[in-house]
């Protein structure tokens, strides 16, 4: 299930387009009142809308939230005035924001017309790495099989969690007890082991744990909510722990960027990769209450107007990323993609993420057209 920012990003706009459409008045100030807007909601977005608990609980929208309601209500109301869509009043307006499974990028579907919706950032796609590697080399791994540390740094990932155990163990010596999250999470030096525990999860450690070892031993909750908190809170500013992050990065970077240019195969890939598939949708989204509305073309009309320039790397401080630069024969504009190659819950916590985005400035004309 969606959480409620997404959530709420996403119906906000259904619901501002749906009443519109059946010729109802909009009002802003109604959608702000937590049970207004799913009342609203409900009575123009077709299907049965399963409303998270947080949603259905919550008594008062905060000024995030406020402000994500906000800027769907005026990227509803400009799609509307868009005079490239002739909408009717018979008009169905479904949310597909519960179904996960889904294989193509929209959000919202309104008549004939489907839509992926963004707000305030540049992503395009939430990409693995293992896609990033399929669509560009022709290659065929599966989800979550690729690993930019264990796959690309093996040796200077060890080293990097090496590195953070001993400085675990440091603190522990010191303190004999981290506490954090009220009391839930907490990490307790025994004689001959170490106690990772959150609520009435625990695993147990050996001193000297290896990070195969912690991968075995410990689950993604226990990770997550403590280990990772421990990090964030008592490691974000040591200087050894920086260096062997950075370091794991750099290699990782080089190394992937290396084996995406020797390998590069995009054919069948480059659609994909620039978010295309067999029928066009609209990607719209909204920053700073300015609209942004693209037609996404279906991959058939891509041919061979795009092509990838060149695949290179940067480490900002410890983070990966990948730039590929792509650039349209026809026009001569060019576009810098930038694929983020990170832990998405808390270090050394499952397979990093490898998400797509577009760089600061850059222009989609390049691949979609504006409308």
């Amino acid at each position: 299930m969606a959480d409620i920012k997404t959530t709420l990003r996403e119906l906000s706009v259904a619901t501002t387009l749906g009443t519109l459409i059946k010729n109802r008045e909009i009002d802003l100030d109604t959608l702000l009142n937590p049970q207004n807007f799913i009342n609203q909601t409900k009575s123009v977005v077709s299907g049965e809308i399963k409303f998270s608990d947080e949603l259905l609980c919550i008594q008062s929208f905060d000024k995030d939230l406020i402000q994500i309601i906000k800027n769907g209500y005026i990227l509803g109301k400009k799609i509307y005035e868009n005079p490239n869509f002739t909408f009717s009043s018979i008009d169905k307006i479904l949310w597909l924001g519960e179904d996960t499974q889904k294989m193509t990028p929209e959000d919202i579907i309104v008549g004939d017309y489907h839509f992926s919706l963004k707000e305030t950032s540049n992503i395009l796609d939430n990409m693995g790495l293992y896609n990033l590697l399929n669509y560009l080399t022709g290659s065929n791994y599966k989800k979550g099989s690729k690993h930019i540390f264990n796959d690309f740094a093996p040796k200077e990932y060890s080293s990097w969690f090496e590195v953070t155990w001993s400085l675990l163990l440091s603190y522990l010596k010191e303190n004999n007890l981290w506490i954090h999250n009220n009391k839930k999470s907490k990490i307790k030096l025994l004689e001959n082991s170490i106690l990772l525990t959150y609520d009435n999860k625990v695993s147990k450690l050996p001193l000297n744990c290896t990070l195969a070892e912690y991968t075995k031993n410990t689950t993604g909750v226990i990770r997550e909510k403590v280990f990772s908190k421990f990090i964030s809170t008592e490691l974000s500013s040591n200087s050894k722990y920086k260096l062997s992050k950075r370091n794991c990065a750099i290699i990782a970077a080089k190394n992937l960027s290396k084996e995406l240019t020797n390998n590069l195969n995009y054919t069948d890939g480059l659609a994909r990769f620039l978010r295309m598939y067999d029928n066009p949708y609209y990607y719209a989204k909204v920053s700073n209450e300015i609209c942004e509305i693209y037609r996404v073309p279906c991959s058939k009309d891509l041919g061979d107007k795009i092509i990838i320039d060149s695949i290179t790397y940067n480490v900002p401080k410890d983070q990966v990323n990948i730039l590929t630069i792509i650039k349209n024969k026809e026009t001569n504009e060019s576009l810098t993609l930038r694929n983020e190659c990170r832990f998405s819950h808390g270090q050394f916590n499952g397979t990093p993420e490898a998400k797509l985005y577009y760089e600061n400035k850059g222009n989609l004309l390049s691949i979609y057209e504006k409308l």
